[in-house]
């Protein structure tokens, strides 16, 4: 057998060559395969002459005899030519069958070879939270309005109340629409200008607004229309008061003083949820910046795949369906991020290789165990189904990625400094930026 390898980047073109009984009994067993299965007049089925066969299933032949002999010989090549696809994506080409002679193209993409830079001692700079008397004053606020109560009042309307309106839509194509709901107020449901005109009416009053803009599903305006709204009943909101008994009422604790504190104990996990995350985010930036060497594409497609999906997912949990253009343009702007996210899950590997960091198999089964009750499902029915679907490998990386972030912030130089000493520090490294960039320019332009 004839090897030969091209190299243009990370893509890897294998030119095959072999001849021989080997490839004649592949051919024979094809004929044997495809002469079973057809039917051609003047002949009983399964007993077409193997000339015929060759003669009228040339293309056939050649792909099946291609793609069985790459089934059974890939993975030794590979091995002999030290090559390791970094995906499942081999793409076959210019497939030659000429008596017992294949000769035929593969091509797929390998990792990118790097040096690893130093990842001890980086220098991140987080904000100080701390929670406040306000924190608490702000979260007892939204916990009342959680469990604020309407009843309908005889009062003019007001930010904060519910209201049930007759609307009507008359476009100036002559359309017109109308229906009848409830829809708080103050909470961006109504447009705008509709939203002003009712605040200060009461039940029974009616408003117009003219040479209202109507939009498609693309956000383009296509027409205008004159909207009137009848105030059909005022729903007023009532805040309960933050006491004894109704912290009892759901189970926050016995007294006022004791819910506080369950309160401030609260905000402080949420503090600590969210600066963890942010610190590792700013660790992945800061090893993202130190590198930008070529990423596999097929990598790169499967991870926009997979941040497509998430965005997909999420407009959808606010009740919206995107456009193909909306997919598009988000495609578009997630790109750098997917290519980024590729080139650090490089760097998480080598420095996981570099440090001896392992996952074991209890980990995993751990990680899904965890999963499986958030999807309500068993650990073994959700084993299978990643298993089947080729998901372990995303469940081992985001095991291994942790624990790299944890040895990486073990070692960092954590910098906690107010808001206000921050938004300073990163005004001015703005400026130096800038006028470093004015600098350059002007002794370009000498």
């Amino acid at each position: 057998m004839s090897v030969t390898v091209e190299e243009k980047g990370l893509v890897r073109t294998l030119t095959i060559e072999e001849k021989g009984q080997e490839i004649k009994s592949l051919i024979d067993s094809v004929v044997k395969e495809i002469a079973k299965n057809v039917n051609i007049p003047g002949f009983r089925k399964g007993h077409v002459p193997p000339a015929v066969i060759k003669a009228r299933y040339k293309q056939a032949i050649k792909e099946e005899v291609a793609r069985k002999f790459i089934s059974e010989k890939l993975q030794s090549i590979l091995e002999e030519q030290k090559l390791s696809p970094v995906s499942p994506d081999i793409t076959f080409g210019d497939v030659e069958l000429s008596g017992d002679t294949l000769k035929m193209k593969v091509a797929f993409e390998v990792a990118p070879e790097f040096e690893l830079k130093d990842y001890e001692g980086f220098e991140i700079e987080m904000i100080k939270h701390e929670v406040s008397e306000e924190d608490i004053e702000k979260a007892i606020q939204n916990l009342l309005e959680q469990h604020a109560t309407y009843k309908l009042e005889d009062k003019e309307v007001e930010e904060g109340d519910i209201i049930r309106i007759h609307y009507h839509i008359k476009a100036d194509t002559g359309e017109e629409e109308e229906d009848e709901f409830e829809v708080p107020v103050g909470q961006g449901q109504l447009r705008p200008e509709i939203e002003e005109k009712i605040k200060g009416k009461k039940a029974g009053d009616e408003v117009t607004a003219e040479n209202v803009s109507l939009y498609n599903e693309k956000g383009e305006e296509f027409g205008k229309a004159t909207v009137t709204v009848r105030i059909l009943e005022v729903k007023g909101k009532a805040l309960p008061e933050f006491n004894d008994e109704f912290v009892k009422s759901i189970n926050l604790g016995e007294n006022v003083e004791e819910a506080k504190e369950k309160i401030k104990e609260s905000l402080e996990n949420q503090i600590k949820d969210a600066k963890e995350r942010e610190l590792e985010q700013k660790i992945i930036d800061k090893l993202a910046e130190q590198y930008d060497f070529e990423v596999p594409q097929s990598l790169v497609k499967a991870e926009l795949d997979y941040l497509l999906q998430e965005y997909t997912r999420q407009l959808e949990t606010y009740g919206i369906k995107p456009t193909q253009e909306m997919i598009s343009a988000a495609a578009e702007n997630l790109k750098p991020t997917a290519e980024k996210n590729v080139r650090v899950m490089f760097v998480i590997n080598k420095i996981a290789e570099k440090e001896g960091i392992k996952v074991e198999e209890e980990e995993i089964n751990q990680e899904i165990e965890k999963m499986a009750k958030a999807y309500n499902m068993t650990a073994d029915q959700l084993k299978q189904y990643l298993e089947e679907k080729g998901l372990i490998n995303n469940i081992i990386y985001s095991i291994l990625k942790k624990k790299v972030l944890d040895l990486i912030k073990e070692k960092a130089n954590i910098v906690e400094m107010t808001k206000e000493e921050y938004e300073k520090k990163k005004a001015e490294e703005e400026k130096a930026e800038t006028e470093a960039e004015k600098e350059a320019e002007e002794k370009k332009e000498e």
